[in-house]
């Protein structure tokens, strides 16, 4: 799928931001100059990724924003995030970098590590004017945002980002599909599986053959992004890439036991298509699946689908603790920036947090408690029930190297999943691999 070629690791930014920032001769020009002395707006350019739908409500958000505050003008550039950090990165390093710019929690350390991005601490304790002409909202807090994103946002001690949104994984469902399959509540509505033991029983009872040729034409759960699948069941395990002090946990018996689970839906309980020669997601949308766990992020695509009857869950606890991978957009300025335009570009962060619940219904889970506990976003049925998981929420290893770790990763959960090498053998590969980058200077 286009989407999971989009956010999958590349190494030029690494390799220009080490070989750039790291060199005495390498000079970062073209930092804005300030406007404080000319008349008119102060122009900002704002970076992103948003190319579906996403952006359409960005724009929409976006433009309001110039409306209450004629005095900043707001060029929005959207990058398919297939070249987006490869844009961002020679940008920062060679000059022309915009005044904002999103960025996936995951990479936020990498690019913190060269000194890249300007601290936001003083803009977090000050009061901050939402628009030109309305009285300034209250400084923000750790009080003020779900405690994952908030963390993330900091790196050796400062923080270097707002964190706009959470997109957790989460179990998608066919409902009319399960209530043909008896799956159902007293109130006869589709009862999504919270257990591996309700899952395994949903999922035996939504694989059918139907035309007796002896390969199922409905099936009761695909593996969409293999990562994401597999982050949130090792999580659930104790499992997962790295440990908090930075060593490989692929080869670890949580990472291993979450590997053979997933094989076994393939393998021994055929209730899963192998993992090639099928378009998961599509086969999701045409009706042909009764689960799938994805991103919150996929939920627009969904609700364009006509005639498709789903509802979303958080995802079943296949381990001993609850565990959802996920991710964040955050906002940033470059450290080349000065003042008068960071303070633009601050006002428009904060309206973009302030106003989160416009992001929400786009298909986001806001990073902000206040909107997240408004009746307004409890009536977005999917993003509420996706929302239930942040407290467990579990973002990729938050490590300046962890971009460089997924040409390791992800051919191991594939080598494992398609029978190419068992899962201890492939994982026990990744972790040699991973700890030779690790060692690295």
């Amino acid at each position: 799928m286009r989407l999971r070629r989009a956010v999958r690791a590349v190494a030029l930014p690494a390799l220009v931001l080490a070989t750039c920032f790291g060199a005495a001769g390498c000079s970062r020009r073209g930092a804005p100059t300030t406007q404080s002395a000319t008349r008119g707006p102060v122009t900002i350019d704002f970076w992103n990724g948003f190319t579906g739908p996403d952006g359409k409500t960005m724009e929409k958000i976006v433009r309001q924003f110039q409306v209450e505050n004629p005095d900043v003008k707001v060029r929005m550039q959207i990058i398919p995030w297939g070249t987006y950090y490869d844009k961002l990165t020679l940008s920062l390093a060679y000059g022309g970098a915009p005044e904002l710019f999103v960025m996936h929690a995951g990479r936020l350390p990498e690019f913190a590590s060269f000194d890249t991005l300007r601290p936001l601490d003083e803009y977090f304790k000050a009061a901050t004017p939402s628009s030109a002409s309305s009285p300034a909202q209250p400084p923000l807090g750790a009080r003020d945002f779900a405690p994952v994103p908030w963390s993330a946002s900091f790196y050796k001690g400062r923080q270097l980002a707002l964190p706009l949104d959470v997109h957790p994984i989460g179990l998608y469902y066919n409902t009319a599909l399960f209530r043909k399959a008896g799956i159902v509540d007293g109130a006869g509505r589709a009862k999504p599986p919270r257990t591996w033991a309700e899952f395994l029983d949903a999922a035996r009872r939504l694989t059918r053959d139907t035309n007796k040729d002896g390969r199922p034409d409905q099936w009761g759960f695909v593996f969409t992004w293999q990562r994401t699948n597999w982050m949130t069941i090792a999580g659930q395990f104790g499992g997962g890439i790295l440990s908090p002090d930075g060593r490989s946990l692929m080869d670890s018996p949580g990472s291993i036991q979450a590997t053979h689970l997933m094989r076994d839906m393939v393998y021994k309980y055929k209730v899963a298509p192998r993992p090639e020669g099928i378009d998961a997601w599509l086969a999701f949308r045409q009706g042909k699946v009764g689960m799938a766990m994805e991103g919150i992020y996929m939920l627009t695509g969904l609700e364009e689908q006509k005639g498709l009857p789903f509802a979303g869950a958080p995802v079943p606890q296949f381990g001993p603790k609850p565990a959802a991978w996920g991710g964040s957009h955050m906002l940033c300025q470059p450290k080349e920036i000065d003042e008068a335009h960071s303070r633009a570009s601050w006002r428009l962060m904060r309206y973009l947090s302030d106003h989160s619940l416009a992001w929400a219904k786009g298909g986001q889970v806001p990073a902000r408690l206040a909107v997240r506990a408004s009746p307004q976003f409890a009536a977005l049925a999917v993003q509420a029930q996706f929302a239930r998981q942040l407290p467990f929420v579990q973002y990729e290893p938050l490590n300046p190297k962890t971009n460089a770790l997924f040409q390791f990763v992800d051919p191991a959960i594939e080598a494992a999943m398609l029978g190419l090498q068992t899962p201890e053998a492939a994982m026990k590969d990744a972790t040699r691999r991973i700890n030779q980058v690790l060692k690295r200077p």
